[in-house]
This record gives structure tokens, C-alpha cells and sequence, in this order.
């Protein structure tokens, strides 16, 4: 009998052990996902990168207002899917959220009899089931859940059972055509900003994508107040009142004067510090980049398309952001009595005492020596490096005259870092820390030349 009793209490305990194991085990497979949360761009324009580095390639640009999904993080970066395309983004230029409402395109349902539930939780109530191959608009996200619209209303599904699709997220078919009569072609012009594309003429379909002022899409027809669009590989609907049409019509860039420019910006986000401009190959950065153009990259204005210009460049032609190519550009690599002046200005005080925060001749620190220097001279520019890279004009290195305030990175070419006066024969006087004086250096050594970010011209 107590045999009997033994083994019947440890047949108990195996099919209790089994039970939490399934337990514990299907719990985890529900709350396993790749989704972590959201993240909203803060920046004007943000790059998403191949890899967490500034050194990798560019996968896309996204405006300010953007939402994405982020799926993981590495230090200082998150990694994040947007529009069928996975990247990085800088921590310092997005907004991070565990949750947030966005039209993240259409997920698709990877396993069978998944609970839909009235909140992103397992604790929360079960308000229907989906089957594989199911489709769902996602129009938000929470930790590792997503919300989801099922039968109307707002639900949601564990992460690890629904699967975004690439693009928008959607069906690849195109959206019904306009009806007869319904007819427009050309260009046009987002004027407002978190402006929707839908698959479908009215606010009942679903969301495709939403963009910002300023892209551009081609207008294919109408139905009723909206216009039919392609905007890349997506082609939708966009309600008139939010979409300006070319007065030309075509598509095309016209407009505008013609000529040489000169590329003046560091890159597509100015927060971000790597020194290149993204050539696309439409005027909107919803289009492909064709290459990557150089600070001071001369090239060639053939038109314009809204606030982008068209350009030719080394054979090739191109979209460029009107934001980034100005015509006020310093050349010459003359000197100028004015230049001179302020370099014996800066001479005068070699030797001085490096001191984090100074601006007199007591001690200075780099921008400290430069905004006093100029001061001295009847030059009113910024206190900081950061801001002194946006004092006066752009001029290239290989145009820099004595008096050019000249501009480093720091030593994680991550920000603007440090700034000196250039004196001519390659050479810059400046407050150094490690120096602890302000001394002399050549742009030539290779701490100095490795970490050249920009030059201005404050005086003619």
C-alpha cells in the first residue's frame, strides 16, 4: 500500500513537472518578439545606418515626426525597422518609447489559433483567435506586443505570431483605379506634415505610409477628393487638399537659375557628423541614393523640384536638398590684410594657459581664444566650436587664407570637438588642452588631419 502510495504521489509530481514546463515554455513563446518598443526622429533628417556606426552605409533618411520600430539596441544606437527596411539610428536624435500609436504597414500571422487580446499582456482577456496566413493593419506597438485593428476595434498580438511585411506592409497589388473621368498626371508636392497614403480613396483604408512637407510623389489619377500617387515602390491614395500639383505637370525640375554650386553641408542630417550629402535619384529622401557627395563637392544646377535641386555631377544626374548647396562659398586661398591682423591678433598670445571655459587672456580654451581673438579684431561670432562651424562662410581646405577659423572633430568623430585660427603654410594657432597652452600646430600632423571637419571665413 505504500508502494502504491509512492508511486502515484511521483506520477503526480512528473505530470505536474510536465504541466509547468508546457507552462513556463508556451508562456515564453507568447511574449517572445523582436519588437521592443518605438522610437520618434527628433533630428530635421536622420540617417539610418547598415551598421551602429556613423562610418557605415546609409539605408535610408528619415524626416522628424517619423516612427519607427525599434527591434534591439547597441550602445549609443537602436536598431530599428521601418518600411520594410532594417538599420541603426543614433540614440541621440530619437525619442524611445515602449510603446506608441504608427501605421506600421500590415502584419501577417505566423502561427495557428493565435489569441488576439484586448491588451499587450497575456493577463489580459481573449478577444478572438487568428490562423496562419491571416493579415492584419498594425497601428501601434507596446513592448513586445503589437496593436492591431481585428473586427474594428483595437486589439493586440504577441510579437513572436505576427510578422511585418517589406514595403509598407501591405499587398504589392495596386490600388483601384480612378474612375472615368477622374483623371490627373504629374507632380505633387506634400504640403503639410504626418500627411497619409492610403491603399484605398477614403479615411476607412488602410494606411500605407505617411510623410512629411516637401515629398514628392507622382499623381497617376483621382477618385473623388484624392489623388492616386506612386511614391517609390507604393503606390496609394493621398487626399487633395494635403498634395499641391506641379504647375508644370511633367514631374520634371524646372525653374530656378542654373550654374556651378558647391555642397556646404556635412551630410543629410546636420546633427549628424559625417561629412556627406546623399544624391538621390528623386527629390524627396524617399528616393535611392545614387553615391555620396564630399563636403565642398563642386556640382552642376540644371533645375529644381520644389525645395530639391536636380544636378549633374561626374557624369550622372541627380537630387540633391536645396537645405544643403548654397552659392555663398569663400574661395581663394590669398591672404587678406584683415586675415593678417587677426592672426598677429592671436599670435599675441601664445604661451597663455589653457582653462576649460576661458575667454580672456588670463586663460582660454579653444573657442574661448578664437571668439576673443575675433572680439579683439571688431568681429562679434559664437562662443562655441559647435556654433562657431555656423559663424561667416564654408570654405573648402584647400582654399583656407590666414584669419580662417578652422573646426576638428572630437576624438570619437562623433561631434565637433575642438577650434583653432589657421595662420597659413598649413599651420593653426590654438588653445590646446594637451598642451596646455595656447600654441601652434600643423594641420599636417596626424591627429589634427585626421580630425578636420570644417573651415569658415568671417572676413572677406
Amino acid at each position: 500500500m505504500a508502494a502504491r502510495s509512492k508511486r502515484a504521489l511521483l506520477r503526480t509530481a512528473v505530470v505536474l513537472a510536465v504541466l509547468v514546463c508546457l507552462t513556463l515554455t508556451l508562456g515564453a513563446t507568447e511574449a517572445r518578439a523582436d519588437c521592443q518598443g518605438a522610437a520618434t526622429v527628433t533630428a530635421s533628417a536622420l540617417n539610418v545606418r547598415s551598421q551602429a556606426s556613423t562610418a557605415s552605409s546609409v539605408v535610408t533618411c528619415l524626416p522628424r515626426g517619423t516612427v519607427v520600430l525599434v527591434t534591439g539596441s547597441s550602445t549609443g544606437w537602436y536598431q530599428v525597422w521601418y518600411q520594410g527596411s532594417s538599420g541603426y539610428v543614433s540614440a541621440d536624435y530619437v525619442t524611445y518609447s515602449t510603446s506608441a500609436d504608427a501605421s506600421f504597414g500590415t502584419g501577417t500571422v505566423n502561427g495557428t489559433g493565435v489569441n488576439v487580446r484586448s491588451g499587450p499582456g497575456t493577463g489580459y482577456s481573449v478577444v478572438g483567435t487568428v490562423t496562419n496566413g491571416n493579415t492584419l493593419p498594425v497601428v501601434g506597438v507596446s513592448g513586445s506586443w503589437y496593436k492591431v485593428t481585428y473586427n474594428g476595434s483595437s486589439a493586440y498580438i504577441s510579437g513572436s505570431y505576427l510578422s511585418l511585411s517589406g514595403g509598407s506592409g501591405s499587398s504589392t497589388s495596386s490600388p483601384s483605379p480612378a474612375p472615368a473621368g477622374g483623371t490627373a498626371s504629374g507632380t505633387g508636392t506634400i504640403n503639410g506634415n504626418y500627411v497619409r497614403m492610403r491603399s484605398g480613396p477614403g479615411t476607412g483604408y488602410s494606411i500605407l505610409g505617411t510623410y512629411n512637407k516637401g515629398s514628392v510623389m507622382t499623381v497617376t489619377g483621382t477618385s473623388g477628393d484624392w489623388y492616386a500617387v506612386t511614391s517609390g515602390s507604393l503606390k496609394g491614395y493621398v487626399y487633395k487638399q494635403y498634395l499641391t500639383m506641379s504647375s508644370s505637370g511633367s514631374g520634371a525640375a524646372t525653374g530656378g537659375s542654373t550654374g556651378s554650386f558647391t555642397v556646404t553641408t556635412m551630410n543629410d542630417t546636420p546633427a549628424v557628423t559625417t561629412a556627406a550629402v546623399n544624391m538621390r535619384s528623386g527629390p524627396a529622401t524617399t528616393y535611392t541614393s545614387q553615391r555620396v557627395l564630399a563636403q565642398g563637392t563642386a556640382i552642376t544646377l540644371t533645375g529644381t523640384s520644389g525645395s530639391w535641386y536636380r544636378i549633374s555631377y561626374n557624369g550622372s544626374t541627380g537630387y540633391v536638398s536645396g537645405s544643403y548647396v548654397s552659392t555663398n562659398v569663400a574661395t581663394g586661398s590669398s591672404s587678406t590684410a584683415a586675415g593678417e591682423r587677426i592672426v598677429n591678433e592671436a599670435k599675441k598670445y601664445l604661451g597663455v594657459p589653457y582653462v576649460y571655459g576661458g575667454t580672456s587672456p588670463s586663460g582660454f580654451d579653444c573657442s574661448g581664444l578664437v571668439y576673443y581673438v575675433y572680439k579683439q579684431c571688431g568681429y562679434s561670432i559664437t562662443r562655441t566650436a559647435t556654433a562657431q562651424n555656423s559663424d561667416g562662410r564654408y570654405v573648402a581646405r584647400s582654399n583656407l587664407q590666414p584669419g580662417d577659423i578652422i573646426i576638428f572633430y572630437n576624438g570619437y568623430k562623433s561631434a565637433i570637438g575642438h577650434a583653432g585660427i589657421y595662420i597659413g603654410n598649413n599651420q593653426f594657432i590654438h588653445a590646446s588642452s594637451g598642451g596646455g597652452r595656447v600654441m601652434i600646430s600643423g594641420l599636417s600632423e596626424t591627429y589634427y588631419n585626421t580630425r578636420f571637419y570644417s573651415a569658415r571665413r568671417v572676413v572677406s
